[in-house]
């Protein structure tokens, strides 16, 4: 047991655990000054080891503190970066906006149409856009998962080209089957899409120059995966039930007045 637990301390934070320990030794100098009380660093080494042992909270709060700590960083060097893209992430041509588009809060969702838990997110959002009538939402299309996310997307942004993006990514999302073209064909005709000229916005280098900048951003940012929510400048990466999202935008409005 104890090579154990020797394998995981050694493995986790040695330098975080010995100033630890050196906080557990602290007290009993401080009782007695004339006292000096020197250790090696193998004595202090099984001290730490044997404490942990015996107190395994310990590890799991210095392994809390660090996540807590790593998330702060990240945030900091993400909200560093994404004032360089505020621009680029509100303002396209090919317009993916819902909600409000004069609305005090802006959310930005980057998704994969055959991403589950971006399907879960749709609806969350859906929920959030009925309940608060002064958010927007940009939705900005990162097909990472497969080929067939690229031609979803591709087609999505050429809907945008005839003023029905929202209706056209509402149908890929509430479809759970394989978003093959003549699929995605199929649900354009459903909401009258003039099919000739979507095929051709589809397939166009304008779209591929789009997806190619919506991507380069997300990995200059730091989004490696889906779905991922920008709400102010806060960055969740992952999925966020609607409560979560609610709790975030009211934090951002009381810091904006």
């Amino acid at each position: 047991m104890k090579n154990t637990v020797k394998t995981f301390f050694s493995a986790c934070a040695m330098s975080a655990m010995l100033m630890s320990g050196a906080a557990l030794i602290a007290p009993q100098t401080a009782q007695a000054e004339d006292v000096t009380i020197t250790m090696s660093e193998d004595a202090l080494g099984d001290f730490i080891q044997s404490y942990l042992f015996e107190n395994p909270e310990a590890v799991v709060k210095a392994l809390q503190e660090y996540d807590r700590k790593q998330k702060e960083q990240e945030q900091e060097a993400f909200q560093d970066k994404l004032s360089d893209y505020k621009d680029d992430l509100t303002n396209s041509n090919f317009p993916t906006v819902a909600g409000n588009e004069n609305g005090d809060v802006t959310v930005i969702e980057f998704f994969d149409y055959n991403c589950g838990y971006c399907k879960r997110g749709y609806n969350e959002l859906q929920t959030l856009l009925d309940q608060d009538k002064n958010v927007r939402v940009i939705l900005q299309e990162y097909p990472i998962l497969s080929e067939s996310s690229v031609l979803a997307s591709k087609y999505a942004l050429a809907a945008s080209k005839q003023d029905k993006y929202f209706e056209f990514h509402v149908a890929l999302m509430e479809y759970s089957g394989a978003k093959t073209e003549e699929i995605l064909i199929e649900k354009a005709e459903d909401i009258g899409l003039d099919i000739d000229q979507l095929k051709k916005d589809a397939h166009s280098e304008a779209v591929k120059a789009e997806i190619n900048r919506v991507s380069s951003i997300a990995r200059d940012l730091g989004i490696r995966g889906t779905p991922a929510f920008i709400i102010g400048d806060y960055m969740a990466p992952g999925y966020m039930t609607v409560d979560q999202m609610k709790q975030v935008i009211a934090d951002h409005r009381e810091n904006q007045d």
